[in-house]
C-alpha cells in the first residue's frame, strides 16, 4: 500500500506553478523537487500544502495534490510588517517606503488583529489535522512547522522536520526566550519544533553538528538537482526580454533581505568591478532593502525582480560567474545549478569545502576585496574544461534527484511504520 506523505512549504506555490506571482528561494525549490520525485514513484502519494492569496489554478501538478491555506491579506501583511519600524517618540512607529495601498491595508489589518486572536503556533490546527497522510514533512524551523508537528501528534501521526538553513539552528533559540527571528518567529516556537519533531533531516554535516546543542540528531539528505529537467531547459531556454542584450555577466540570485542574503554586498562588489556587467535577480522580501539596492546600484548593475524557474537555466548558461554574498545558507541550490552548467561560483562566505571538493568555484572567506579579485579573474579566463567536467560529475554523483528521493523515502517510511501500533 502506498505511503501517504504531506509536504508543507507554505511559500512554494510560485515554484510549483511559474505563472503564479511571488518569490521563491531554496526551501521552495527543494521541497517541490522532493515532492515531485516522491510522487513519480509508484509507492508514494503526495499532498503539498501551500499558502497564497489567490485560489489554486489547478488541483494537482506532476502527480502531487495541492492543499491551499488561503490568506488573502498575506502579501500586504508581510510587506507592512517589514516596513514598520519602532521609534522612540510619538507615534512610536514609522512606515518606511510608504505606498498608496497602505491607506487601505493598515486600518484593515489593525481591525483584524483586534478581532482575530493570534493562535499559539505550538497547538494543533484543524486544517492540518484533517489532511489524510501517514507522515508529515515540514520544511524549515518556524512557527508553522510547530503547528504542523502539533497537528500530526494530535492525530497520532509522525512529523519530520527538514532544516532549511543554518539559521534554523540559531543558538538564541536556546538562550533568549524573548528572541524573535528575522522572519518574526518566536524562539519558543522554533525551539519547540526542533525538540518535538519525530525526526530531523538536514542538508549538511555542519547542520548535523549544530543540532547537537539542541540534544537532537539528524540524518543528512543532501540538496538534489533534477539534471534531466535542467538539461532539457538548457536545450530550450525561455527568453527573458529584459536582459536580451546582456551576456557574460556576473550573476547574483537571492531575496531582498539584509540579514542573510545581503544584496547590498553585491552592489558594493559591482562598484569595485565597474568594468563588469552585473545581473541581480532580486526576489521581493523586504521593500526597504529592495529600494536601497535599486537606489544605490551603480550603472553596471541590471536588476530584475523575479524570474520563473524555467528561465533560470538559460540565464545561468549566459553568466560568466555566479556570485553569492550570503552570510549563511543551508546549502545553495544555485551552486548545484552553476556546477551543472559549467559556470564557476565565487562565494563571499559560504560552502568553502564544497567549492574546493567539487572544483565548482572559490570562496573569499568574508573579504570583499578578495571576492572582487576572484570575480575579475573568473570573468577574464575561460572556464577550465577539466574543472567544469569534474564539477558536473561531482553533482551527478552526490546530488542526483533519484538518489536523494530514495534516501528521503526510506526515512519517511521508517517514521510512518514506527507510528503504527
Amino acid at each position: 500500500m502506498p505511503i501517504r506523505v504531506c509536504c508543507v512549504a507554505l511559500n512554494a506555490y510560485p515554484a510549483i506553478d511559474p505563472d503564479v506571482p511571488g518569490g521563491i528561494g531554496g526551501i521552495e525549490t527543494r521541497s517541490w523537487m522532493f515532492a515531485r520525485g516522491l510522487a513519480a514513484r509508484g509507492d508514494c502519494e503526495v499532498t503539498f500544502v501551500v499558502r497564497h492569496w489567490q485560489p489554486l489554478r489547478q488541483p494537482s501538478y506532476n502527480g502531487v495534490r495541492l492543499k491551499l491555506l488561503r490568506d488573502r491579506l498575506y502579501a500586504a501583511r508581510e510587506s507592512l510588517a517589514l516596513r514598520l519600524q519602532r521609534t522612540l517618540g510619538f507615534p512610536w512607529l514609522k512606515l518606511r517606503e510608504p505606498r498608496l495601498s497602505d491607506a487601505l491595508y493598515l486600518p484593515l489589518l489593525a481591525i483584524r488583529k483586534m478581532i482575530v486572536r493570534q493562535p499559539d503556533p505550538c497547538l494543533p490546527a484543524r486544517f492540518f489535522e484533517e489532511i489524510p497522510a501517514d507522515v508529515f514533512l515540514t520544511f524549515g524551523v518556524q512557527s508553522n512547522s510547530a503547528t504542523v508537528i502539533a497537528s500530526a501528534h494530535a492525530t497520532g501521526r509522525p512529523a519530520v522536520l527538514f532544516l532549511g538553513s543554518d539559521g534554523d539552528l540559531d543558538e538564541r533559540y536556546l538562550t533568549q526566550s524573548n528572541f524573535v527571528s528575522v522572519y518574526r518567529d518566536s524562539a519558543a516556537a522554533c525551539k519547540w519544533a526542533i525538540e518535538n519533531a519525530d525526526g530531523i533531516l538536514c542538508q549538511t554535516p555542519s547542520q548535523q553538528s549544530k543540532l547537537a546543542a539542541f540534544g537532537r540528531t539528524a540524518t543528512i539528505v543532501p540538496n538534489p538537482i533534477d539534471l534531466k529537467q535542467w538539461d532539457d531547459l538548457l536545450q530550450h531556454p525561455r527568453p527573458v526580454p529584459e536582459i536580451s542584450d546582456l551576456n557574460r555577466y556576473v550573476l547574483w540570485i537571492g531575496r531582498a533581505e539584509s540579514e542573510h542574503k545581503r544584496p547590498l554586498d553585491c552592489v558594493e562588489l559591482a562598484r569595485r568591478c565597474p568594468d563588469l556587467p552585473f545581473l541581480m535577480i532580486l526576489n521581493r522580501r523586504d521593500d526597504v532593502v529592495e529600494a536601497e539596492v535599486r537606489r544605490t546600484a551603480p550603472s553596471n548593475v541590471r536588476i530584475i525582480e523575479r524570474v520563473s524557474f524555467p528561465s533560470i537555466p538559460g540565464i545561468m548558461q549566459r553568466a560568466a560567474v555566479l556570485v553569492n554574498t550570503s552570510s549563511l545558507e543551508g546549502f545553495p541550490n544555485t551552486f548545484l545549478q552553476a556546477a551543472a552548467t559549467s559556470v564557476p561560483v565565487a562565494s563571499l562566505n559560504v560552502e568553502r569545502e564544497f567549492l574546493a571538493r567539487s572544483q565548482a568555484g572559490v570562496c573569499a572567506d568574508g573579504s570583499l576585496d578578495r571576492l572582487a579579485q576572484q570575480v575579475r579573474e573568473l570573468c577574464k579566463m575561460p572556464r577550465d574544461p577539466a574543472a567544469a567536467a569534474f564539477a558536473r560529475q561531482y553533482v551527478e554523483l552526490h546530488h542526483s534527484l533519484d538518489a536523494q528521493v530514495d534516501q528521503l523515502l526510506q526515512q519517511l517510511t521508517a517514521f510512518a511504520s514506527s507510528a503504527i501500533p
